[in-house]
């Protein structure tokens, strides 16, 4: 309420409390609103960005693939395993004389990565698809490199990770080179690719695309090993799983489990070899894990 007194020829106005109150607290509500509002925009902003990458992610989107990339948990790169040696015998069809190659040396006590041959860093990878029919798994693949992170005073080389597609280790082979085609992808977070990567089983198809050409493997093997606090010679032992090969195999790599208080401690292996080259497939296999 107003009123209007006068003082002399001055007239003067008075405001009262009430309508002081009501005053403030229009102004409140209107400032509340309008950082409802922007808060609701930013959130629907982030939330249509994240939807549109992993549209993009998949493979039969026209969309490019999303080059979003974060650093993997030191380790990563280097698994545990007690895998069982793929077999010996390669493909019929593999090359006769394998090209040169070489992995970065990772986790292992170096100070630093050992650098790729010339030959091999020409040669981009070429993995564009991945097709895993029994998880519904149908992504694009990127090429990831490593970063150099310090632990315990010592500099280790730690794999990135794609965030939505699944990533092609840089220097790893080609599908049809003879080698060991190294994918990694997330099992939590935002893309989640290999969310289910668990429940592969030996004997299930793996598709790859790679430079225009349909490659077919069969599961070999199915792990679970434990990654987090192994030793050094362990972890040493473990990172032969990425190592080059004389023989053509898919190796292909996430955390496990989602939950818990393990919670990413372990690391899920599939291995796949050509469909050709295959075993009979495996009823089941019991995952394995290290200790």
């Amino acid at each position: 309420m107003v009123t209007t007194r006068t003082s002399g020829d001055v007239p003067t106005s008075t405001v009262s409390p009430a309508t002081r109150r009501r005053r403030l607290y229009w102004t409140l509500g209107n400032l509340l609103l309008l950082a409802g509002l922007y808060l609701l925009l930013y959130v629907g902003g982030v939330y249509a960005e994240i939807e549109y990458h992993r549209m993009a992610a998949r493979g039969d989107s026209d969309i490019a693939a999303p080059r979003v990339l974060m650093a993997g948990v030191t380790g990563q790169a280097d698994i545990a395993t007690n895998l069982p040696p793929a077999p010996a015998t390669p493909p019929a069809d593999a090359p006769a004389a394998l090209p040169a190659f070489q992995a970065p040396v990772l986790n292992r006590g170096d100070a630093r990565a050992a650098p790729l041959p010339a030959a091999n860093a020409e040669r981009p990878a070429s993995v564009e698809r991945i097709v895993i029919p029994s998880i519904k798994v149908d992504s694009k693949v990127i090429e990831v490199g490593w970063e150099l992170r310090e632990q315990n005073g010592r500099q280790v080389a730690v794999w990135q990770v794609a965030e939505y597609a699944v990533g092609q280790h840089r220097g790893s082979a080609n599908p049809g080179e003879g080698g060991n085609v190294v994918l990694a992808g997330h099992v939590g977070g935002y893309g989640k690719v290999f969310r289910d990567l668990f429940y592969v089983r030996p004997g299930e198809p793996v598709v790859l695309y790679s430079a225009g050409r349909q490659f077919l493997y069969t599961v070999q093997d199915r792990l679970v090993v434990t990654e987090e606090g192994a030793s050094a010679e362990q972890r040493a032992a473990n990172a032969a799983l990425i190592a080059p090969t004389d023989h053509e195999v898919v190796t292909m790599v996430t955390c496990w489990p989602l939950t818990g208080p393990n919670k990413y401690a372990q690391r899920v292996i599939i291995r796949a070899v050509p469909f050709a080259a295959a075993a009979p497939p495996v009823a089941d296999v019991a995952p394995q894990t290290v200790r």
